[in-house]
């Protein structure tokens, strides 16, 4: 669910973005917020989650807590950090890279969450919540940036 909100924050952050910065255009301020909002807030807060709270994350996705946890924290960070960097650094242009990672992680994850539902009837909150910004955020991103 925090996600989500994130998501919806990140268009409404873009848009407060565009009415003080028109110059920039409405694309780049969307762009830039969801780069360093949405995505830097996802990396940093899948990281604590999956790194530091890995066995309560782990019972909410009806998981059992293992190493992978603390490897899909780490890229988790990697991706914050780096989108971040890539929303401040030339208003988001050369984020392409990152996007790319970004769709094939998330839309990759979207994919078991659903291949859980049907198969192993996992419908915990933490299985079921996540797969709609799974989807929508790199989305969302790969429209924006096709528009820069």
């Amino acid at each position: 669910m925090i996600y989500i909100i994130s998501y919806i924050a990140s268009w409404i952050l873009g848009f407060l973005m565009f009415m003080f910065f028109p110059e920039k255009g409405i694309i780049t301020c969307l762009l830039q917020a969801h780069l360093i909002f949405g995505v830097g807030f996802f990396g940093l807060f899948n990281f604590t989650g999956h790194f530091i709270f890995s066995k309560r994350v782990a019972k909410s996705i009806g998981w059992v807590s293992n190493g992978f946890q603390k490897e899909i924290g780490l890229i988790s960070l990697g991706i914050g950090i780096s989108s971040i960097y890539s929303g401040l650094v030339a208003n988001g242009k050369k984020a392409m890279p990152l996007v790319i990672v970004l769709a094939f992680f998330l839309i990759g994850a979207g994919i078991n969450h659903i291949k859980e539902i049907i198969t192993a009837k996992n419908i915990n909150v933490g299985n079921v919540f996540i797969i709609l910004p799974d989807f929508l955020i790199p989305i969302t991103l790969l429209i924006l940036l096709s528009l820069k």
